[in-house]
């Protein structure tokens, strides 16, 4: 006989089964933005706890939605503590991108597909005066200035975000789960614009 316990878990998976939600460890999680230093370019980079394709579809912002695709590698990243956890990293560059376009994306694979999210190409304008949140420490726990951080980046007021040390207080305790749900609460900030960090005293310890 089942416990009754684990028939409730069953039972739960069957409504996701049957609408086809992608199991959790194929999902997208910890999306976000940098810029790899070429003109028209953007990376995108997210985590999968299983190996799957590495697939960005992209379109312009009101235009025909992901009527392009870009595909990249995964590479296996484990974790030196004492689990020894494992994920991979996807990344992908896309390139071509028109200066000052704004675009929409999604990443993933037919396994799971993120949320969809958009972004500003750089803009290559002579009299193009970027704005930019510059700041350093901000922890996982207590992190008073995200909700404004979010906010003001979805209302286009940065177009880079330069992070300057010290993440999450640290990205490595707990086996790296304190950094794993860091960066689950900067993707809503790092998956609309580039988000470009320097290590602090707390990485280089």
């Amino acid at each position: 006989m089942v416990p009754v316990h684990a028939a409730c878990v069953l039972m739960s998976l069957v409504p996701l089964l049957v609408l086809g939600v992608p199991p959790i460890w194929t999902q997208p999680e910890q999306v976000h933005l940098s810029y790899p230093g070429e003109p028209g370019s953007m990376g995108v980079t997210w985590t999968t706890l299983n190996k799957t394709e590495s697939v960005v579809e992209y379109g312009l912002m009101g235009g025909r939605l992901f009527d392009m695709s870009a595909k990249g590698d995964a590479t296996l990243f484990v974790d030196s503590g004492e689990e020894k956890r494992k994920m991979y990293i996807h990344r992908v560059t896309l390139t071509g991108l028109k200066p000052a376009a704004t675009y929409v994306y999604h990443c993933g694979s037919d396994e799971g597909w993120s949320d969809v999210f958009f972004f500003t190409a750089l803009n290559d304008s002579a009299s193009f005066s970027p704005r930019f949140a510059l700041y350093g420490d901000l922890g996982n726990e207590n992190p008073q200035s995200l909700a404004r951080l979010q906010k003001e980046t979805q209302l286009g007021m940065y177009d880079v975000i330069l992070h300057i040390g010290d993440f999450a207080y640290d990205m490595h305790e707990d086996n790296a789960r304190i950094g794993d749900e860091f960066m689950r609460q900067i993707q809503s900030i790092a998956a609309y614009v580039p988000y470009m960090t320097c290590p602090g005293n707390h990485e280089s310890t």
